[in-house]
């Protein structure tokens, strides 16, 4: 089955990540032998076969039900878009420039920002701290989700600019951060508030350029920008294409933002940085989107 031009152009940018993985991997192994840890979980595999599983039923399911077969083929790129760019984070890890976490350290102190002092705030209050975290992790939910709304409305247009934007941030904000590599303010701040995981991104980091074994895949990457604030943005794109789940979506996502600094996960200036970061890849993934459909 011939592709589309927008299947074209996803597919593309995909392998061009593909490429720069080998690339990163192929300059660690030939110069500097860095120690890692794959960000590809194994339960994940069989996925590949799922989504080239429903790549191949949407022709059938297509004759059948137009509707269904956009679900079927948004979810099977979806999926391979997050396996293409998990194997991208794994070769990110190996970036060989030095952590410019003291820079973004001195920017929140010129913004008069104390990240220390912030989470003893919100440590002070259990009640708080908690609801915080629960809204933290509930991105992965949203990455799930809020596709799936744009999806079940057969907002075409929006899943596609929400796919182009996804990946596009992915490869931007990767790229930053393999040359100015970044690992969280537990990695500058000392804090009895800090929980492990938290402390996980600035130790792997460590062991990936102290040659020693990185047992786990645990705890974030890239600081700055906060991949989280990105994230935050696009999937509150994506829920615009149902009314009704919205303003859930985004109030969700503010709380998401918040979390990033009351809970010391991000600097200050990691906040504009991906709020920033999010709306220039739906520019990009808007402009993509009418290019193509106008050549058509």
């Amino acid at each position: 089955m011939p592709l589309s031009r927008e299947d074209r152009w996803l597919t593309i940018t995909l392998l061009l990540s593909f490429a720069l993985t080998l690339f990163f991997w192929g300059v660690n192994a030939s110069v500097f032998h860095f120690t890692g840890v794959s960000y590809f979980p194994r339960v994940s595999t069989p996925l590949i076969c799922v989504a080239l599983q429903f790549a191949y039923f949407d022709r059938c399911y297509n004759f059948i039900s137009p509707r269904a077969g956009f679900i079927i083929k948004s979810c099977a790129l979806y999926g391979l878009a997050n396996i293409a760019l998990a194997l991208f984070a794994g070769g990110l890890q190996f970036t060989p420039f030095p952590p410019i976490d003291l820079t973004l350290q001195r920017w929140d102190r010129f913004l008069h920002f104390d990240t220390a002092a912030v989470m003893a705030w919100t440590a002070a209050q259990p009640g708080l701290h908690a609801f915080l975290n629960a809204c933290y992790v509930s991105t992965d939910a949203l990455l799930v989700l809020a596709p799936l709304i744009a999806g079940f409305a057969f907002d075409r247009r929006r899943m596609r600019v929400y796919l182009y934007a996804f990946v596009y941030s992915f490869l931007a904000g990767g790229l930053f951060y393999y040359f100015f590599p970044s690992s969280g303010p537990g990695s500058v701040y000392h804090s009895p508030y800090f929980m492990s995981i938290q402390r996980l991104t600035s130790t792997k980091f460590y062991q990936v350029h102290h040659f020693q074994e990185v047992p786990t895949m645990l705890g974030g990457m890239i600081a700055f920008p906060s991949f989280h604030v990105t994230w935050a943005v696009l999937t509150t794109y994506a829920a615009r294409s149902s009314r009704r789940l919205f303003w859930g979506v985004a109030a969700l996502n503010v709380l998401v933002v918040a979390s990033t600094v009351l809970l010391g996960w991000h600097y200050l200036v990691d906040v504009p940085a991906g709020l920033l970061a999010g709306a220039l890849s739906l520019y990009a993934g808007e402009l993509t989107h009418r290019r193509l459909a106008q050549s058509r």
